[in-house]
């Protein structure tokens, strides 16, 4: 995984240890494949979503807050802020997404710590590519820039070719998903009532090959007295846990807990590290126009 090297260490590095800093930035960035809408491809796959499910799904641009999960644990990190927004637009022949994400570490001794990231992407309605391009900002300690693209050959190969940090091409899983496909693949998993999906994803925002995911699937919620058209229909809980390419073991790096409604819409969202949860509450939620392409 490449990372920019930090600067000078202060005597409050410590305090706010990197590797919960790195984690953090890589979780909410992996929100993107869970609280963004989207529509079915039309590629064969060893998974194929429906076209009855992507129906239903709903555009929108949304506002999370960030914060702390409970009270502070014995870790370093005594509070959290921050916040996720997001926008999605039909493109006509593909999707963009544009999405930014804060969040704020704080340390028992009231010192913090941000990382600040910008992620856009689009991804081909057919399925054939995905392109994408991350910024990130972890303040003192540095920054990070990753471009490029997924193309899917018509005999099935995918490759992700990187132009930043640096030149390089990486030959991913002939099943994998890009953030999109996974998004309805899941949802078409809990349409028909299973409860367990596992997928390999590539959505272009660490320096590394495909990971992989695996999802359990609760079951349907029906909210009570919600005024929000958008998320008044049922939700179901959904635990996702994220798995690096060099995770070999039964432990994820990661787990995010996810209440999912059918048109593709995240009410709420937890983000569980090792020494800490982040809970992701929606403030602010506005559906947008289908384009007439």
């Amino acid at each position: 995984m490449g990372q920019a090297v930090p600067g000078k260490p202060r005597d409050s590095d410590h305090l706010v240890p990197p590797e919960p800093r790195e984690d953090c930035l890589k979780a909410v960035l992996k929100l993107t494949a869970f609280v963004f809408a989207a529509v079915v491809v039309q590629w064969a796959t060893p998974l194929p979503v429906d076209a009855a499910t992507a129906s239903q799904i709903v555009p929108h641009k949304a506002l999370y807050r960030l914060s702390l999960k409970g009270a502070p644990g014995s870790n370093d990190v005594s509070a959290v802020g921050g916040q996720m927004a997001f926008e999605w637009r039909d493109a006509c022949d593909g999707w963009a997404i544009n999405q930014r994400n804060l969040m704020i570490l704080e340390s028992a001794e009231g010192l913090t710590r941000s990382v600040d990231s910008t992620m856009t992407t689009w991804e081909a309605k057919d399925g054939s590519s995905f392109r994408f391009i991350v910024n990130k900002d972890y303040g003192a300690g540095g920054g990070e820039a990753l471009e490029g693209r997924a193309q899917r050959t018509p005999s099935g190969a995918v490759t992700a070719i990187f132009t930043a940090p640096d030149e390089v091409e990486m030959e991913l899983p002939v099943d994998v998903m890009f953030p999109s496909q996974h998004t309805i693949a899941l949802l078409d998993k809990i349409a028909a009532g299973e409860k367990f999906f596992s997928a390999a994803l590539f959505d272009g925002s660490e320096f590394e090959p495909a990971g992989f995911v695996s999802a359990a699937i609760g079951l349907e919620v029906v909210p009570e007295g919600e005024e929000e058209p958008l998320i008044s229909g049922p939700y179901w809980p959904v635990r996702l846990a994220f798995y690096g390419p060099e995770n070999k073991t039964e432990s994820p790096d990661y787990e995010l807990a996810v209440d999912l409604h059918e048109n593709g819409i995240a009410r709420r969202l937890e983000i569980h590290f090792k020494e800490f949860t982040v809970d992701v509450a929606l403030q602010r939620l506005e559906g947008l126009p289908r384009d007439g392409c």
